[in-house]
């Protein structure tokens, strides 16, 4: 068969084998043998960043047997000879250069060019459709944003671990980091980005090579690890440092993550996305109800997740059933035993039982129905102060609970006011207690909120100071009535130093601003009595009542005298 005819075979089942993609470096063998080729190579050339040729580990391997930039189709370890080079063009710059290479002592005048050009040629073409599938590979395969592995590669390479090994010995985590999103509003978003792949690349160095890390999206991540290193995992992304940032250079940040686990019993077997399920109840149960920073998965976590989808069902109803009742909390002065206040806290009846607040508040925090619970149980204090007024009573100034979240409901300062209208109240009947806790992003908005509300004449409370991050910036720019101090505080009362240092600070700076204290949480008679000694005499805690319904505060209205210190 002459040579032509035997290279044109060869092509022929080069490009057929190609079309059915059974691409591999064998199929280059026989055309090099054919023509005496001792090695047929390329390099590729996508810039700096060449992730395809120099994928990172976790991601897919392409099967090239590369020698540093280059990569190798076929090489029969001859010593080497003559080198033809050919370049190829894209968007003005090489993009591909193909090598073929004789052995060593024969001469150009044997070697037919014209023939090792249109080689050159088809190897350039066949190059480039592997590379298009190559990158397509990694776009299916791959977090554009960190580089790392996203779910669909993760699924793979998981499957692939557990049949060697049983699917026992793997822990499953779910991870979600805490509090992420204030690195993007104090650094700014593009500090967030850098973060979030320094980080997706320091939790990739955290496992072996056997073991997973993708990125589900945002701040989430999923990992799969050996049962045995599951201990050393938990103490290394416990805290996570993100330094030497592009965009923030300077700064330093600690990472920490909500994380919900999955683990098997012996011998038992899940498929992937059970066990991502499991793993991500037991993270929002970390993260929502328990605020634990791990949380292992169990049957009893379901019956949650079932018990919170039925308070989100029944919410809407059970708020249109009035189910929802204040309970008052007296305020009372020490000094006199004189009742000045209540506080209403919220406490859910449904078809004769208790809903207790930890069972409902972060369901419905999380699935944003907060400020609708908020304006309903004002409502309903509203209306409490409505019938007391009509059994001719004169209740003290009661204050009612508004979230944050609130912040951001449009016109919520307007709703607040037509409620109070509806009852035929006047403003400076009523308190709006807001939390302390606020982040810089709100302060804007909650400077408004005061605002707007103080001049109609509701009075403000600031509840649980103490506990935040930016307490005395609050009470310079929050043109608050009172401050409330936080319950963590008196029940180290009266033994600790420190907590009286502070809350002996915060009741000197609250008189200096014309500003009322209400300490909350005071149980025992030594607490009143420390806090007396402080210069705080208005209380609310157990000591004076625990919260109790309207019938029980009415008869605390008719006879409003507690016992003093």
């Amino acid at each position: 068969m002459h040579i032509n005819e035997i290279i044109g075979n060869d092509l022929k089942r080069l490009f057929r084998l190609i079309a059915e993609e059974k691409q591999d470096d064998s199929v280059y063998e026989e055309i090099c043998v054919h023509l005496d080729i001792s090695r047929l190579s390329y390099e590729l050339d996508f810039g700096e960043d060449n992730e395809v040729r120099r994928p990172k580990r976790g991601n897919p391997e392409y099967g090239d047997k590369t020698t540093e930039d280059l990569i190798i189709l076929y090489d029969d370890k001859r010593t080497k000879g003559l080198k033809l080079e050919y370049s190829y063009y894209y968007d003005g710059r090489k993009h591909v250069k193909a090598y073929i290479e004789f052995p060593y002592g024969m001469p150009k005048s044997d070697v037919d060019l014209e023939l090792m050009q249109f080689l050159s040629d088809i190897v350039c073409v066949l190059i480039s459709r592997r590379t298009m599938r190559t990158m397509l590979e990694r776009a299916q395969t791959t977090d554009v944003q960190t580089g790392i592995p996203n779910l669909v590669y993760m699924n793979r390479k998981y499957n692939k671990t557990i049949t060697r090994v049983p699917a026992s010995d793997i822990v499953f985590i779910r991870m979600n980091l805490k509090n992420f999103k204030y690195i993007n509003e104090a650094a700014g978003a593009r500090t967030g980005d850098e973060a979030i792949a320094q980080y997706a690349n320091k939790l990739l160095s955290m496992v072996n090579e056997d073991e997973g890390v993708c990125r589900l999206g945002g701040d989430n991540f999923v990992v799969y690890i050996h049962k045995e290193n599951y201990e050393i995992f938990k103490e290394k992304v416990s805290c996570v440092l993100i330094s030497n940032l592009l965009t923030s250079p300077g700064q330093t940040f600690s990472v920490s993550a909500w994380m919900g686990v999955s683990i098997l019993e012996p011998g038992q077997d899940k498929p992937f996305f059970e066990r991502l399920n499991e793993a991500s109840i037991a993270c929002d149960m970390a993260k929502g109800r328990f605020r634990k920073s791990i949380v292992e998965f169990d049957d009893s976590l379901v019956d949650m997740v079932n018990q919170g989808r039925e308070i989100i069902s029944i919410f809407r109803p059970a708020i249109r059933k009035h189910e929802f009742h204040p309970f008052f909390q007296p305020k009372v002065d020490m000094k006199t035993g004189k009742l000045v206040g209540f506080e209403a806290l919220c406490r859910w009846i449904h078809e004769g039982r208790f809903i207790y607040p930890d069972q409902f508040i972060p369901i419905l925090d999380k699935n944003a129905m907060i400020p609708a619970l908020d304006i309903a149980i004002f409502r309903e204090t509203c209306a409490s102060i409505r019938q007391w007024k009509n059994m001719g009573m004169n209740p003290p100034l009661i204050s009612s609970n508004f979230s944050k979240k609130n912040l951001f409901v449009p016109r919520i300062e307007e709703s607040i006011l037509e409620v109070i209208e509806e009852y035929g109240l006047q403003p400076e009947e009523l308190e709006i207690e807001i939390t302390e806790s606020v982040r810089e992003v709100e302060y804007a908005p909650l400077m408004e909120f005061v605002k707007d509300l103080k001049k109609t004449g509701i009075h403000i409370s600031i509840d649980d100071f103490g506990t935040g991050y930016s307490s005395l910036s609050l009470i310079h720019n929050i043109d608050a009535d009172v401050i409330k101090i936080d319950r963590s505080f008196v029940e180290l009362l009266p033994d600790d130093e420190k907590s009286k240092i502070l809350i002996e600070s915060i009741i000197n700076i609250a008189n200096r601003l014309n500003m009322s204290v209400v300490a909350e949480g005071v149980e025992t008679e030594e607490q009143g009595r420390a806090l007396m000694e402080l210069g705080c005499n208005t209380a609310q805690g157990y000591f004076f009542g625990k919260p109790v319904d309207f019938d029980t505060a009415t008869k605390l209205l008719e006879n409003p005298q507690f016992k003093t210190i």
